[in-house]
């Protein structure tokens, strides 16, 4: 069975990388498990060293691996086009099964990624 409340744990404190380094974005931290329960990969939001968010920094370094994968995200995923594209865009496009998040985005701009992805076949489940 998978453990939510350590992989979400650590994408909190993968998030903790970014303070101070994200203004005007929030921290976040992203930790991408395999079916075995394996992580895959991880990833937070450092504008200083990347503009990408957690999620696209997680997804990059997992390639291939994150098709079928579970996404542990501390923020739903960006719906919106800015500085980079839509968070929510490239989970789909990575074919990411699950996606789970710690607290819905409060910026009615960034907000609706996990309807989104609801949509596109993705079992999301909220913190």
């Amino acid at each position: 069975m998978t453990n939510h409340l350590a992989f979400m744990q650590r994408a909190i404190a993968l998030s903790e990388n970014g303070c101070g380094r994200t203004a005007p974005n929030p921290i976040v931290g992203a930790v991408i498990v395999g079916n075995d329960g394996n992580v895959i990969a991880e990833g937070f939001h450092d504008r200083k060293s990347s503009p990408d968010h957690a999620e696209v920094v997680a997804l990059k370094i997992a390639g291939d691996k994150a098709r079928g994968a579970t996404m542990y995200v501390t923020l739903e995923p960006c719906n919106h086009t800015g500085t980079t594209g839509p968070c929510t865009q490239a989970i789909i496009d990575a074919g990411i099964a699950t996606l789970v998040y710690a607290v819905a985005d409060p910026n009615a701009v960034a907000a609706g990624g996990a309807a989104l992805l609801k949509a596109a076949g993705i079992e999301v489940v909220a913190g």
